[in-house]
Parts: structure tokens; C-alpha cells; sequence
């Protein structure tokens, strides 16, 4: 009887032993997961690095950007100033034959009346189309123009651990309030226009 109290005094002690034991080990467990959750958080919290571009500066500065614009520039102004001058020429056909005045016959007002106005709709068509021309080839430019910049960023932003870079603009601007220190402007024309020269000796 007595060794039968012994035994089962042990078998408590070594069970309650293991319950212990395994309540600790849960409870490390449960611990080690919350740290790590904990810390994750932290990290993520701590990765999150924000920082704007001047839209403005890189208008003004970005030699890509404005070699683009010159360029769609001259075409433009190329493109009105032959349009113009197709409209006036044909307005100084019109002045010419109506200097004739009453020796112009019935007949021959609505021969030149019938040219004039299929020429001027001709005219009217070519220009409808050189508009959207012009506006097919300004957002194939834009295109160009955001690729080159969200290129460079790509790798920027890596290199330096960024994880948002917004835009500014004095004529869209949506901050109400910039700290200069998140302004990497000077750092993004210098590296953008570095890479363009380089593109640009390549070739």
C-alpha cells in the first residue's frame, strides 16, 4: 500500500511535470510568434520610405524631355504653316475670281463655287486629320517621356530603398505641405539626363 502511494505520488509529479513542460514550450512557442510578427511589422513599418519629384524642374531640365518637345514643337508649327498657307492660297483664288466681277457668268460662279467648296472640305479633312495626328503623337511622346522616368525610378528607388516617389506640380499639385528633404529632383535630373547621354553615344 504504501509503495502503491509512492508510485502514484510519482506519477503525479511526473505528469504534472509534463504538462509544465509542455505549457512552457507553448507558451515559448506562442512567444517566439509574436516577436517575429512584431518584428516583421517593424520592418515593414521601418522600409516604408517616401520621397517627390518636381514635375517642373524635370520639364525644364530633363534633356530627353525637351529635345522631345522641340521636336514635336517644329513638326507642329511645320504642319500649320503648310496648312495655313493651302487655306490662303485657295482664299486668294477665291479674291482673284471674284475681281472679275460682272464679267463672271452665272455658269462660271457655280463651277467656282462647286471647286471652291469641295477644296475647302478637302482642306477641312486634311486638318481634322493633322489634329489628331499631332494628338496620337503628343501621348506616344508622354508614353515615352513616363517610361524613361518610371524606368530610371525603378531602379533608383531600389538602389535606395524607396518605396513611394510622388509627383509635384505647381499646376497640380495635391500637397499642401513638402518637407525638402524628401525632394530627390536634383538627384533624378542629374541621373536621368546622365543615362540619356549615354543612350544617346551609343548610338
Amino acid at each position: 500500500m504504501k509503495y502503491l502511494s509512492l508510485i502514484l505520488s510519482a506519477a503525479a509529479l511526473l505528469l504534472a511535470g509534463t504538462i509544465f513542460f509542455q505549457h512552457q514550450k507553448e507558451n515559448t512557442k506562442l512567444r517566439e510568434q509574436v516577436n517575429a510578427l512584431h518584428s516583421s511589422d517593424s520592418a515593414r513599418s521601418g522600409a516604408l520610405k517616401i520621397a517627390y519629384v518636381d514635375l517642373d524642374s524635370i520639364d525644364a531640365r530633363f534633356d530627353f524631355y525637351k529635345g522631345k518637345i522641340e521636336a514635336f514643337e517644329k513638326k507642329k508649327e511645320g504642319l500649320d504653316r503648310q496648312l495655313n498657307g493651302a487655306y490662303q492660297q485657295l482664299d486668294n483664288r477665291r479674291i482673284n475670281f471674284l475681281k472679275k466681277g460682272e464679267a463672271i457668268s452665272p455658269t462660271e460662279a457655280d463651277a467656282f463655287r462647286k471647286e471652291y467648296d469641295n477644296q475647302l472640305q478637302n482642306l477641312e479633312n486634311q486638318r481634322r486629320k493633322i489634329e489628331q495626328e499631332v494628338q496620337q503623337e503628343a501621348m506616344i511622346m508622354r508614353d515615352d517621356i513616363f517610361n524613361k522616368i518610371h524606368d530610371y525610378l525603378s531602379s533608383y528607388c531600389k538602389e535606395r530603398g524607396y518605396t513611394y516617389v510622388f509627383s509635384y506640380s505647381k499646376n497640380a499639385n495635391i500637397f499642401l505641405y513638402e518637407d525638402p528633404v524628401y525632394n530627390i529632383t536634383e538627384e533624378v535630373i542629374t541621373g536621368l539626363n546622365a543615362l540619356y547621354k549615354r543612350e544617346e553615344n551609343k548610338k
